[in-house]
């Protein structure tokens, strides 16, 4: 059973602009709650044992603010704020952080972000999670189907999960939605010190994708203005 998640939350958020000046984009209110408590609440939808939590940029700011979610939620499990001196991006981040994630596979959240689901997306991932084939496994999210996006998406998703770049014109039919299940010491085994997650994506036969269900929503901010349109949809859906 995976039982640990990691929280990527020590990003500058630069595109974010005034918004970043004395902010952590994670601490950005979307309907007056911050991304990171957004976060947090989206992991309560599954029995953690642990919440590894990375910081870097105003990180006092960050642990103020869990030291906050946990008053108002004191059957959460632990939390661990982990400073980084230097930012380490993702890959970094999940090595630096190796002796608090374990040698079990995890899971690992982007914060930049936030996932609505009616469903239990952890508990479908670990369904469709293979250590024997995987080293990853990225929840995809249908590219058109996401508010505050304005890329061309990542990837396509084959019918055996296979994440397939090929050059091609116009967009690949699914972007990589901020959620994944990965082994860490796969990752401590990298000879750099600062490093992307995202190299493994393109270069390892070893990574699969699940396809996000329907009723899953994403929101990313990646301009002051997409937090208008955010807000707007979350609350045509009901959220509060």
């Amino acid at each position: 059973m995976i039982d640990t998640i990691m929280l990527f939350a020590a990003g500058f958020g630069n595109r974010m602009r005034h918004l970043t000046e004395n902010s952590p984009k994670t601490l950005i209110p979307i309907l007056g709650q911050p991304m990171l408590h957004h976060a947090l609440a989206l992991c309560k939808m599954y029995p953690f044992k642990k919440v590894v939590i990375n910081t870097h940029y105003l990180h006092d700011q960050i642990s103020k603010s869990v030291d906050d979610f946990k008053k108002l939620n004191p059957s959460f499990p632990e939390i661990i704020v982990i400073y980084e001196e230097e930012l380490l991006e993702t890959g970094g981040a999940i090595k630096n952080a190796l002796a608090q994630l374990g040698e079990d596979p995890v899971f690992a959240l982007n914060t930049d972000i936030v996932l609505k689901s009616e469903y239990n997306i952890f508990a479908d991932m670990i369904k469709k999670w293979n250590p024997e084939e995987m080293d990853f496994l990225l929840l995809m999210q249908k590219y058109n189907r996401a508010v505050g996006y304005s890329g061309h998406g990542d990837f396509d998703l084959l019918a055996d999960g296979k994440l397939s770049r090929q050059d091609k014109e116009g967009n690949y039919d699914y972007m990589y939605a901020g959620l994944q299940i990965l082994k860490p010491q796969k990752i401590a085994k990298h000879p750099l010190k600062v490093f992307s997650l995202r190299e493994y994506y393109l270069n390892s036969d070893k990574v699969r994708g699940i396809a996000a269900k329907d009723s899953t929503r994403w929101y990313h901010a990646t301009t002051p203005e997409d937090l208008v349109d955010i807000e707007m949809d979350m609350l045509a859906h009901g959220d509060q």
